[in-house]
């Protein structure tokens, strides 16, 4: 099901990993990718979606990554666990604040206003429908735009389809 990247011969893909490599600056081709190369159009949809929630807007890269964490430990997904938290270890977070992140949120040393997006993310993930005006009102209390508060939930539901994807299809987790 992924491609190798050496056997890849279409342009379409050779571009869009191309691209993968350079803008999430990790030099590597996530198997997430690698796994939709068999269908160029399908591969350039995920990535341009990926890329505009993940690597572009106001909220913080770093910050997504977490809802990332939240969401694909709540979900049990291996796979988007180890490369969120690859991720933010790549990207200058601290060994502190990754290990609480994961094993005591309550204890993690991130600032009062990070804990809320996080939270706020995961809950977005997990019980939609409870994303209230309060909820919202919430974050807007600590700073917080509507744009803002649109992409934690925007990010909260791509990181819930990538768990879906990556599990449904049993990804191996990429060698980091």
């Amino acid at each position: 099901m992924m491609a190798n990247l050496e056997q890849t011969t279409d342009p379409r893909v050779e571009a869009v990993f191309d691209e993968i490599r350079t803008e999430l600056g990790f030099g590597i081709v996530p198997n997430l990718f690698k796994s939709m190369a068999s269908n160029p159009t399908f591969l350039e949809g995920q990535w341009k979606t990926f890329k505009g929630v993940v690597l572009e807007g106001d909220v913080p890269r770093t910050l997504k990554e977490m809802v990332g964490v939240a969401i694909s430990q709540a979900n049990k997904s291996e796979y988007a666990l180890r490369v969120h938290l690859h991720g933010l270890s790549a990207l200058g977070m601290s060994e502190e604040v990754l290990r609480t992140l994961v094993s005591d949120f309550a204890a993690c040393p991130l600032p009062e206003r990070e804990k809320a997006v996080i939270r706020f993310g995961l809950r977005a993930a997990q019980r939609p429908g409870s994303i209230d005006e309060a909820a919202k009102q919430e974050l807007r209390n600590l700073g917080l735009d509507d744009d803002e508060i649109f992409e934690i939930i925007i990010t909260a539901t791509l990181f819930t389809a990538v768990n879906q994807y990556t599990d449904a299809i049993s990804l191996e987790i990429d060698a980091l």
